[in-house]
């Protein structure tokens, strides 16, 4: 197959991905009006907690301050999302003046890659080295490789999240996304955007989406 066919198609793939919703009928987002993210579970989990927090601002919610969270959590002897139950929930709410956690998990990350591309004499015939995984964009010619084409593939990431209320401990919402960027950071915050977007419709303490 012709490597110019199926380029535009895998990007194409790549725009159309939404996240996995659901959330509680019975939870009164009404009622929340203040937030923490704790770290993420996984690899470059701090750096999720990051962009979901700047997703959460830039869609209007009062988030509690990094520092703050982070020392509450240290007193506390918690070192992930993991690793509370309700009552531990209960306690970090009335501690951090909040109404509702965020938890997640980064379930892949893998950054971005390379390809060489060798297109022989027989059209019909084309070599692909590998290097990494994820959809393919082109960055020209190699130097010194004749009919041969550098391609880099983009950064895949995987992330689950919940919202959880501090006075109970159940599930106020959850969503889960697999998306592709040119590097981690730009794929996680596709996901970020996407989640708080989610929650835009059934959450008073956002910004509406126009």
């Amino acid at each position: 197959m012709n490597k110019y066919f199926f380029l535009p198609a895998l990007l194409l793939l790549s725009a159309c991905v939404t996240p996995k919703v659901a959330f509680n009928p019975r939870a009164d987002f009404s009622g929340v009006k203040r937030v923490a993210v704790l770290p993420f579970n996984g690899p470059k989990g701090d750096l999720a907690a990051d962009l979901m927090t700047q997703s959460l601002l830039e869609h209007g919610a009062d988030v509690i301050e990094r520092q703050r969270l982070d020392a509450v959590m240290r007193e506390q002897s918690l070192s992930n999302s993991g690793s509370f139950d309700p009552a531990t929930a209960k306690q970090l709410g009335k501690l951090l003046g909040v109404d509702a956690l965020f938890v997640g998990t980064v379930a892949e990350s893998t950054p971005q890659s390379s390809y060489i591309v060798s297109q022989s004499k027989d059209p019909l015939i084309t070599s692909v080295t590998q290097v990494g995984g994820g959809t393919v964009y082109s960055e020209g010619s190699v130097m010194g490789m004749p009919n041969s084409q550098l391609l880099s593939t983009t950064a895949n990431v995987s992330l689950l999240s919940r919202m959880v209320d501090v006075q109970t401990g159940s599930i106020m919402w959850s969503a889960s996304m697999t998306y592709e960027g040119f590097d981690v950071s730009s794929a996680m915050s596709g996901i970020t955007d996407a989640f708080i977007r989610s929650l835009s419709p059934i959450w008073p303490g956002l910004y509406k989406p126009k």
